[in-house]
């Protein structure tokens, strides 16, 4: 109980407020510091949605071209032949799905 009542006591000595806890003051953002903080934010995220859909763009290329060679009834025996016939399943799935039309 000793300790619950020191934690009352704290509290009451410092206030309802959020304080650090080793005493120091708070900095006051200015407005401008908010706003350019917000900007640099928005900025690395908007870096991040043109990089993601670069690779996007790759992957999708990728995944046509893997499509069409697999119609290629040669390379696909050649393949077979040195046990690489099968692919990942995530990337089969991608055919099945393109195959469909629905991509």
């Amino acid at each position: 109980m000793v300790i619950k009542w020191l934690d009352i006591e704290a509290r009451r000595r410092r206030g309802k407020g959020l304080a650090s806890s080793d005493g120091r003051q708070r900095e006051h953002v200015s407005a401008n510091s908010l706003v350019k903080a917000y900007e640099e934010d928005a900025q690395r995220k908007r870096a991040l949605i043109e990089r993601a859909r670069a690779t996007n763009d790759k992957l999708l290329l990728i995944v046509e071209a893997l499509r069409r060679l697999s119609h290629d009834a040669d390379l696909m025996s050649l393949l077979e032949d040195e046990d690489l016939g099968t692919i990942p399943r995530n990337l089969a799935d991608r055919f099945r799905v393109d195959q469909k039309g629905t991509r």
